[in-house]
């Protein structure tokens, strides 16, 4: 799955005792529950070597009631906003890799009855592939110079 979602997910489910579904939810899901569906993705050039795609996540915050779900995913949102907008990166083993997800955007706003959604934006740089060619070792010269005699 994206290593970024997974992420993301591991994070919230550190904080709050919940059930996570990642991808799809669902019809009949466990209270509460927090729901990691794919994220919208838009691309841009980013610059001469490099192109941008910035995800926007929502997350799904399911309680038995609205408040339950708005008290959550603003604790949700304290815990990201306190380290200064990161979240830990993890690699494939769960482990920390040291590097972080910046969160640019951070949106809180009620959905359906007992649902909260918690919306998040972050980018990525991503380098274009480049050609390779065969390096140039040695250039000999078979031209004379003119001389003044």
């Amino acid at each position: 799955m994206f290593a970024d979602i997974v992420s993301i997910a591991s994070f919230c489910g550190e904080l709050i005792s919940a059930e996570l579904y990642i991808g799809d939810v669902p019809e009949e899901k466990t209270l509460p529950a927090l729901a990691f569906p794919p994220p919208r993705i838009a691309d841009s050039p980013g610059n001469l070597v490099s192109f941008r795609k910035t995800y926007t996540l929502v997350i799904k915050v399911f309680e038995e009631t609205d408040s339950k779900a708005f008290m959550t995913a603003d604790s949700i949102a304290d815990a990201i906003r306190a380290p200064r907008y990161r979240i830990p990166c993890l690699a494939e083993d769960g482990a920390r890799t040291g590097e972080f997800i910046r969160i640019d955007k951070l949106d809180l706003q009620m959905g359906g009855t007992g649902e909260a959604q918690l919306t998040l934006e972050w980018s990525r740089q991503i380098g274009f592939e480049r050609e390779t060619y065969e390096k140039v070792n040695t250039v000999t010269v078979t031209e004379r110079m003119k001389s003044d005699a």
